[in-house]
């Protein structure tokens, strides 16, 4: 599928088409519709785009080339934005349909395009409460699929924001990774010595990556 200078995304699932619009209802660049915490309905906040600001500048200060950008966990699109601005396109996944409701007011860019799935290490269902961050395996409406099934080319930067995911989803990225030799950025919540960053530090090492710095709570990989 074409990826650059898409303006709604088009998706195929079970026969039934389901059609995505990007679109903008926001005026300035820090205000955002929002679903999270104490906001149980989506509520307008002048200023909630700066939250992330300086883990995503040093993340983007490692990249070469502006080509493609994966946007995993996209959320509300408070980091989908600015990359808009950097980046000739950006590929967004986000599982929560609440959330992408936000996502559909927040972003207005002709070069964003929205993949409603959640990705795993195979193609399979799975569950999400209301507005939590938190994709959970099992009978759920949320489908997963491996980042590799897109073919992804010309991929410069990935970030990862999954919350508890990560191990699954790179196990089906290791072909986009080996080929493309993007950036990474994976937001990391859990102390270093727990057994998930453990695994994605193995796995990204075998892979080539090498750990750069850490931001807050997010992780920088490169190759260079």
């Amino acid at each position: 599928m074409a990826v650059n200078n898409i303006v709604e995304n088009l998706v195929q699932s079970a026969g039934t088409v389901l059609i995505v619009p990007v679109r903008n209802v926001v005026p300035t660049d820090n205000s955002f519709w929002v679903l999270y915490g104490q906001h149980t309905q989506p509520t307008f906040l002048e200023d909630a785009g700066n939250g992330q600001k300086l883990q995503r500048d040093n993340a983007l200060s490692y990249v070469k080339n502006w080509r493609v950008c994966l946007d995993i966990g996209s959320n509300i699109g408070q980091w989908t934005r600015p990359l808009a601005k950097k980046f000739n396109s950006v590929i967004c996944f986000e599982p929560n349909p609440n959330f992408i409701e936000c996502f559909k007011k927040n972003i207005n860019e002709t070069n964003v395009t929205l993949w409603p799935y959640g990705l795993s290490n195979r193609d399979h269902s799975a569950n999400q409460e209301f507005n939590s961050t938190i994709l959970k395996e099992g009978e759920g409406d949320i489908e997963c699929k491996t980042l590799d099934s897109f073919k992804f080319t010309d991929v410069d930067f990935v970030k990862i924001d999954v919350d508890g995911f990560e191990v699954p989803l790179l196990n089906g990225a290791i072909e986009t990774l080996t080929d493309n030799d993007p950036v990474v950025n994976i937001e990391m919540k859990y102390d270093k010595r727990s057994k998930t960053a453990f695994q994605c530090a193995r796995m990204l090492r075998d892979l080539g990556y090498k750990h750069i710095k850490r931001t807050k709570s997010d992780e920088i990989w490169t190759k260079s």
